[in-house]
């Protein structure tokens, strides 16, 4: 729905909008304060066409000038805003709102054209000519987006276009990486006068920076602040009925409360999420709702709940109905590896332990076998040492050695974290293979010698890969027990 607000050319308006009922609505003009910001609005004002800056995900973030009154231009500027562009560029003959209408269509669909005529180097043409460049990758003469946004901000009109400049270029920084910078970037305007609106949008990327660069993870103060900041800003969307955000916002509270082990908060929190989602009509979201909602039961299971292992289970089962394995391969066989680990945790008896047991080594050989056909070293390595340590916990089968087994893909994760490419990951991975090998048995005395100057050499190469003192503890800790038996196991 977009508001069309106007106290000149109402009826020209309402003739010309005709086609678009249901789509439109004309309203008296009003202050500015009393706009209700939830909708896309247009203020027809002085004879001039006043477009809004697109703070919501409902559009691109391209911008239109203030344009003279054109009713041609009006209905252009609608259409486009509606999405139908080609349609837009065929009603006006302004040059400047075509290439306007251009860049709108540039950005969702890079291959449609090629070429803009760009013109102008006013803030307009800039803000536009950065975001094609930093979504479509199509730059203009050599010029890189990180370039165009700074100029853009530098000519903007006022804090709240700089703010919203600012808002994109903090968005190319973060895909960048440079979180630090884009950070700094936002908080660069929180001190300036800018709408609630304005405040609300740019807090929702800073709360996103600080919580994929797990900066709030730093100290206690930050944890309040950005705890706080969260709180603020879901208080606003809240009130506006803007449902995507406040989702968003329950998602990071929930994530914030499972790191502090608060499991109940936490799963109330994306219990809000998913119920948003599913009254909303988000399947895509709802799924990766699901999953972080089985991640927050997993975490409760493990720290002495184990009632929740199978809420978990069937949490990420809902998960597999969205993330099937031909549309999201990547995602369902990450499922699949949380999936195998809670099986081999949960609690049952001997029946039902066999049963989970099967269930969780097929699970771990469809991922082994994903990420060696992906050639997926990482990955391969982190589900082999999970894959180990699970077998260590499945029940004796009457064929085969699982201590052996886990042994042998221990060996495999190793020769994947090297010590120069994943110390900190071969550190804990050592202290794994070295609880299979004091369990496994060896067949004559020869191989006992072997394994045991093997286990030394990988103990005393934990202090060489790490600064962990609690890593180092426990690898001193197999040390003293190796060299109590040193005399029985290597004299003749």
């Amino acid at each position: 729905m977009i508001h069309i607000y106007t106290d000149k050319y109402q009826q020209e308006i309402l003739d010309a909008a005709s086609r678009l009922e249901g789509l439109v609505d004309i309203l008296e003009v009003l202050p500015i304060a009393s706009i209700d910001d939830r909708f896309q609005y247009i203020i027809v004002d002085k004879d001039t066409i006043q477009t809004a800056l697109p703070w919501s995900n409902e559009e691109p973030p391209v911008l239109f000038r203030w344009h003279a009154y054109n009713i041609n231009d009006l209905i252009s500027i609608v259409l486009s805003k509606l999405g139908y562009e080609e349609e837009a560029l065929n009603l006006t003959s302004n040059e400047l709102l075509k290439e306007e209408i251009k860049s709108r269509i540039q950005l969702k669909n890079p291959d449609k054209l090629r070429t803009l005529s760009h013109v102008g180097e006013d803030y307009i043409a800039l803000h536009n000519r950065a975001v094609i460049n930093h979504y479509s990758g199509h730059f203009h003469n050599g010029i890189g987006p990180d370039v165009l946004y700074k100029e853009a901000i530098a000519l903007a009109p006022s804090d709240e276009h700089k703010a919203f400049t600012a808002k994109q270029f903090a968005v190319l920084l973060m895909d960048q990486g440079a979180f630090a910078e884009a950070e700094a970037l936002l908080r660069k305007y929180e001190a300036t006068a800018l709408s609630d609106q304005a405040k609300s949008h740019l807090n929702l990327d800073l709360i996103q920076i600080l919580m994929t660069s797990a900066s709030f993870r730093a100290t206690q103060q930050q944890l309040e602040e950005t705890k706080k900041l969260l709180w603020d800003t879901l208080q606003y969307f809240e009130q506006k009925e803007i449902f995507w955000a406040v989702a968003t916002l329950y998602s990071q509270a929930s994530e914030i409360a499972n790191y502090e082990q608060s499991y109940a908060e936490a799963l109330g929190y994306i219990n809000k999420t998913v119920d948003i989602y599913q009254e909303q009509g988000f399947p895509e979201f709802l799924a990766s709702a699901y999953m972080q909602k089985g991640t927050v039961l997993y975490s409760w299971a493990q720290d002495g709940n184990p009632q929740f292992y199978q809420p978990a289970i069937d949490t990420y089962q809902e998960a597999l109905k969205f993330f099937d394995k031909q549309s999201f391969p990547h995602i369902y066989i990450e499922i699949q590896h949380y999936m195998a680990v809670i099986y081999a945790e949960m609690p049952a008896d001997e029946k039902k332990k066999a049963m989970w047991a099967a269930f969780s080594a097929t699970s771990f050989k469809e991922c082994l076998d994903f990420y060696k056909r992906q050639d997926s070293k990482y990955e391969y390595a982190m589900v082999a040492n999970n894959y180990a340590n699970a077998l260590l916990k499945y029940p004796p089968t009457k064929t085969g050695d699982n201590i052996e087994k886990a042994v042998g893909y221990h060996m495999e994760a190793l020769e994947i974290r090297t010590p120069d490419e994943f110390p900190e990951e071969r550190a804990h991975s050592i202290l794994n293979y070295l609880e299979a090998c004091w369990r496994a048995h060896n067949i004559n005395k020869t191989m006992e010698r072997a394994r045991y100057r093997d286990m030394i050499a990988k103990a005393k190469e934990i202090k060489s890969l790490t600064s962990n003192q609690e890593l180092i503890s426990q690898a001193q800790g197999h040390l003293d027990q190796l060299n109590s038996l040193a005399i029985s196991i290597l004299r003749d």
